[in-house]
């Protein structure tokens, strides 16, 4: 790598560690999207209104466990939080197969993997954000999360492929288990990343309530966390609904099989892969809080596509791919924009708290914004609901250009920015 400069993250090679352990999860994670909607949908006869309930469990942990979770992470070693939460899920996804083998597969089952699944990301994710922002340091954290997303689109991109050949062969409820080495594998990746950590020192006798509180002040007072919790809210129950919802219209209303819905998955991947090259530029060209309103546009221009209505196969199949495109593309760069956005102003003592306090004001309404979507999806149809989540991206992408607050970077150390 003589040719790279001397500064690149590709010449840091625990950076190239994580960036292969994140690839890894993606990729078994990209098999997963599809099979296990399919395996409710196709093997457990579930309605919209269940699907809704399947996306509100993998919400739950967010607001049940983050807070307290947000103090662990900020007392402990985050990359050992990491390692301990993949391996939850890769035992949580076992459960799906052995399901499948040993006859007690149901949708309460499904509820509790994703329960399990989504604990990774509450608690482990949250640690990994922290870690890589000490890992890569503050002025390259967009270039990294950029890479990270990219990488994360390029197996999203092969992995509905691998997704689609693994139903057609041993099953939707089998082909879970790649996911489930993929979790083992990111365990063993992220353990073996060589990085002194900076543990914050916890004065004596301040408790975890006390801490967890201090999370939840730093989001109130920091202008630019404040506003964006009504933003992140917003987005988290338009494409969770989606998310949970995308397979079913694909499969009953587009009569799509498994390789077509491999293939509108792998056009929406390709929509990431592009997005994340797009978030860096957007920052870079017109800053970051009009990038970040930009992506979720282009996610609601994505979701007025897939619901058009389709005359033939071809067109439904690529109709819904091209749709999901676009929406995976604006979703990488909102993404991209506002993980940076929000590190970028929280001083690293706080980072845990902040990751957590974030996640869990502006999830309490998604579990039951996603459970009503679902049975106004069983009431009115799927292609309403779609056309109303994308009218509310486009108020949502507008209000954030407007209203966003100029973001104060914080100092590395340990004081909050200035309100």
């Amino acid at each position: 790598m003589s040719f790279l400069p001397a500064d690149s993250l590709w010449r840091d090679r625990n950076f190239l560690r994580l960036f292969l352990a994140t690839t890894l999860t993606v990729l078994g994670t990209s098999i997963s999207q599809m099979a296990l909607p399919l395996t409710a949908v196709q093997l457990l006869d579930a309605s919209a209104t269940d699907m809704g309930i399947l996306a509100a469990c993998q919400l739950l942990p967010f607001v049940t466990v983050g807070l307290p979770a947000g103090v662990w992470i900020d007392r402990s070693h985050k990359r050992r939080i990491a390692v301990l939460f993949d391996l939850s899920a890769a035992a949580g996804l076992a459960l799906v197969p052995l399901g499948a083998l040993f006859d007690f597969l149901s949708l309460p089952l499904l509820c509790v993997v994703g329960f399990v699944v989504s604990s990774t990301e509450a608690i482990g994710g949250s640690a990994l954000q922290v870690f890589t922002t000490q890992l890569v340091g503050r002025e390259r954290l967009v270039l990294a999360n950029s890479k990270l997303s990219a990488a994360s689109s390029v197996a999203l991109v092969v992995g509905p492929a691998i997704a689609a050949a693994l139903v057609a062969t041993v099953g939707a409820p089998l082909a879970v288990t790649v996911d489930a080495l993929s979790f083992l594998c990111s365990a063993m990746l992220v353990a073996s990343i060589r990085h002194r950590e900076v543990i914050n020192a916890v004065s004596a006798g301040v408790s975890w309530l006390a801490q967890m509180r201090e999370g939840l002040v730093l989001v109130w007072r920091t202008p630019m966390l404040r506003a964006l919790v009504w933003v992140v809210a917003l987005w988290i129950i338009v494409s969770d609904a989606f998310r949970a919802l995308y397979v079913l219209h694909a499969a009953r209303n587009l009569s799509l099989e498994a390789g077509d819905i491999a293939l509108i998955n792998t056009l929406g991947a390709l929509g990431g892969l592009a997005g994340a090259p797009l978030a860096h530029w957007l920052e870079r060209r017109f800053g970051i809080r009009r990038a970040l309103a930009v992506g979720v546009l282009l996610a609601g221009a994505g979701l007025c596509l897939y619901a058009l209505p389709r005359a033939d196969w071809a067109l439904a199949a690529w109709g819904a791919g091209l749709g999901l495109m676009v929406f995976d593309c604006g979703a990488a760069v909102y993404v991209v924009n506002y993980l940076s956005l929000r590190q970028a102003v929280t001083p690293d003592a706080l980072l845990g708290r902040m990751v957590t306090s974030m996640r869990f004001v502006s999830i309490i309404p998604a579990p039951l914004g996603t459970i009503a979507i679902g049975r106004a999806a069983d009431g009115v149809g799927l292609v309403p609901v779609f056309l109303s989540l994308a009218a509310a991206c486009v108020v949502m992408g507008l209000l954030a250009a407007r209203f966003l607050p100029r973001p104060v970077m914080a100092n590395a150390g340990g004081a909050a920015p200035p309100t």
